[in-house]
């Protein structure tokens, strides 16, 4: 059958190594699937107004699949299909409970960024390149009080860095508790979300709106995140960067993304 969806990842797959580029190969391979009919959806970890950058590069795509599949935003409707948020109730408990340990942590909601100043210094950088880091400081929204900030509104995602293993230990047995799930995007990362959501699920309610089976869907990711729909989709490629859980799920293994391996295979088995 031919490919009639592609969803990929961003950091790590889809863009530059540098986190915020999409490659001119890149950008034209996609654009290629987009004249052919072929819809295009990016799946990421970021929230959604931390995609702009990269809707603006490639501002034909269709969709977007952001916090990991809590959200999926319909660019052609300029409106949410899809929602599956952490209640009001527990983003602020869950607020509460990191706030007792020396951790950094963030909240994604409304498709914004929620940071509480001065815990900065409980970042460990996981493998992340600084310009990546300092235009995700500037972009997030800096709390004097973020229990406040966040009180009475439901999250997509929350993000957590925690360093030391018994903070670590602490706040994964409260999440598992709470039913989150937790998934990786990068190294030291681990990121709760509401009960069912995952990159697989957002993808599964596109494919019904669009009326397509898994045999017509591209995917490519390179973290413990994409697994899900790497393993739903009839065309799947772990990057060769990416992790071996990953590796492991996919059907492919594509070109790391420093070789524009997303836009390889898109010439290759797509188009």
């Amino acid at each position: 059958m031919s490919v009639k969806l592609i969803a990929s990842d961003l950091d790590g797959t889809l863009m530059a190594p540098d986190h915020l580029t999409v490659t001119e190969k890149t950008k034209s391979a996609l654009l290629k699937a987009h004249n052919k009919g072929i819809k295009l959806a990016i799946a990421t970890g970021r929230t959604l107004h931390f995609t702009d950058n990269v809707t603006e590069q490639i501002p034909f795509v269709d969709y977007v699949i952001c916090s990991n599949g809590a959200a999926v935003y319909d660019r052609n409707t300029n409106q949410y299909i899809y929602k599956n948020l952490i209640s009001a109730e527990d983003t602020e408990q869950t607020v509460k409970f990191l706030n007792k340990y020396p951790v950094y942590y963030n909240v994604y909601i409304d498709g914004l960024i929620y940071l509480q100043k001065g815990i900065d210094k409980f970042f460990i950088n996981p493998d992340l390149p600084q310009c990546f880091i300092d235009a995700f400081a500037k972009f997030a929204t800096h709390c004097d009080d973020i229990v406040s900030a966040v009180s009475g509104k439901s999250a997509e995602l929350i993000d957590i860095f925690a360093s030391d293993k018994e903070s670590h230990d602490a706040i994964i047995e409260y999440c598992l508790k709470k039913n989150f799930i937790l998934a990786s995007a990068a190294p030291g990362v681990n990121s709760a979300t509401a009960a069912n959501v995952d990159k697989g699920n957002a993808l599964r309610g596109i494919m019904k709106h669009l009326g397509i089976n898994a045999d017509e869907l591209m995917t490519f990711g390179d973290a413990h995140n994409d697994c899900p729909m790497l393993e739903l989709a009839g065309y799947s490629f772990a990057m060769d960067n990416g992790v071996d859980e990953c590796k492991k799920t996919a059907k492919f293994i594509a070109p790391s993304n420093g070789e524009d391996g997303v836009a390889q295979m898109i010439e290759k088995y797509a188009l």
